[in-house]
């Protein structure tokens, strides 16, 4: 068998550098793609990578020269175009955006993916306008591509409404006994004192928090890894299996605690600090493994008004998964938020969790009293570095469609936006009102 070219050698490293990328693993990644341009310089998919994540760590200007290098060796491409534009919206130069946008989204051979990138980011520069209008237009047909495109890949595996249904039917039913029964876990040898998962669901400010806690040195959290989906998929796909998770035994339960912490150590190799923090935004159907596997640990559960996370689920562009993929239909968000919501009650009355629920607005309006119940609730001391957000996430790599927001610190911009689009979020306001009362936010 003939050895690989440079060309293909480079666009091998370079698809172990997107799933490593995936799984939270960015250093390990960046340097894939760095080798693969050392084998074949200037390739171009290990060159917009790593301005991907140069943007992610905020760096602009290397971002920005990536893309300009891209051009001047292998053309203007979408790719590249796309880049641009999203260095210039996180500058927030909303104008640039639209300019840089306008060729790529007038070229009628553009493919789906590409346009649906394009138009979704130019979602972001309307709204940033105050073009709420077009913004949303742009969303659905942004949306819209992209639920086309992996429709069928979705109709082959359950929904991620369906699942959080199953999920709360099944707890709603169970004997609690079972679940009551704790068998101790202690960490292991340069294991943190506290060990905490940050849950909610997505675009609810678990971000924000997350860069908060960071700010101090007894912190080290892990930005939205797989680090339970190795015993998600023994434990909770179907009914037998739930059944085996709820009667698990201290041997069983030693052995995924082993599994779960070699999962960070890869992902965060070396020591970790006294308070852990393992940030999962999606991660609410998980409690019942982590009441399992990690009886003392403790939940930080985000919560924000019921109409603002929808809106953003919906007008963000993901990565698609199964969740993410919901998030492609207006109707199917709000089904969506309302199915964990539910199911996040039915486990807090079957589990024996810890849970401190933290308010997004509470944390941006008064933010010395929520954080002193955050730190109370972990044990830990508040510090003054923790208020200066900016400071922190300037620091570090955020993956998440929240960078822009909480490199800017801490900010009221986001409270309450809902309102520049109840008219096109009247359909599924009724989906949302029971939490809406619920979680004791107004009306209107």
């Amino acid at each position: 068998m003939p050895d690989p070219t440079p060309q293909q050698h480079a666009a091998a490293l370079c698809a172990t550098a997107v799933q490593l990328r995936t799984e939270g693993r960015t250093l390990e990644a960046r340097r894939l793609n760095e080798r693969a341009l050392v084998v074949e310089p200037g390739c171009f998919q290990a060159n917009i990578s790593l301005a991907v994540m140069d943007l992610d760590a905020g760096e602009l200007d290397a971002a920005e020269r990536r893309a300009a290098q891209s051009v001047e060796r292998h053309g203007p491409s979408p790719a590249a175009s796309w880049l641009g534009a999203r260095v210039a919206l996180a500058r927030g130069d909303f104008t640039a955006v639209l300019a840089r946008l306008a060729p790529l989204l007038a070229d009628g051979g553009l493919p789906p993916e590409p346009r649906a990138n394009g138009l979704l980011l130019s979602a972001d520069a309307l709204d940033g306008l105050g073009r709420t209008g077009e913004a949303f237009a742009a969303t659905a047909q942004g949306k819209g591509l992209q639920r086309a495109l992996h429709a069928r890949r979705a109709a082959s595996r359950e929904g991620e409404v369906e699942k959080l249904r199953r999920l709360a039917d099944w707890f709603a039913a169970a004997d609690p006994a079972p679940w009551r029964a704790r068998h101790s876990a202690r960490p292991g040898p340069g294991g943190p004192d506290t060990h905490v998962f940050l849950v909610g669901f997505p675009r609810s400010g678990t971000t924000l928090l997350e860069n908060v806690l960071a700010g101090s040195p007894d912190v080290t959290t892990l930005e939205e890894a797989p680090t339970l989906a190795d015993a998600y998929a023994q434990f909770m796909t179907c009914a037998d299996d739930l059944a085996r998770l709820a009667h698990l035994s201290a041997d069983e339960a030693e052995h995924w605690r082993r599994v779960y912490w070699r999962t960070v150590d890869q992902i965060h190799p070396g020591k970790i600090g006294r308070v852990f923090v393992d940030k999962a935004p999606a991660g609410a159907p998980y409690l019942p493994l982590i009441a399992k596997l990690f009886p003392g640990a403790k939940i930080l559960f985000a919560l924000r008004d019921p109409r603002d996370v929808t809106l953003s689920c919906y007008r963000n562009n993901f990565q698609l998964n199964a969740v993410t993929y919901t998030f492609t239909d207006l109707t199917q968000t709000a089904a969506c938020y309302d199915a964990c919501m539910r199911m996040a009650e039915v486990y807090r009355a079957v589990l024996p969790l810890a849970v401190h629920d933290v308010r997004h607005e509470a944390l941006v309006e008064d933010f010395d009293a929520a954080l002193a119940g955050v730190a109370g609730f972990l044990g830990m001391a508040m510090t003054a570095a923790m208020a200066d957000v900016a400071a922190t996430a300037a620091a570090r790599t955020i993956r998440t469609p929240s960078a822009r927001q909480v490199r800017a610190g801490l900010n009221t911009a986001g409270l309450g936006r809902w309102r520049a689009y109840a008219e096109q979020l009247a359909p599924v306001r009724p989906i949302l009102a029971p939490w809406v009362e619920r979680f004791g936010y107004p009306a209107d």
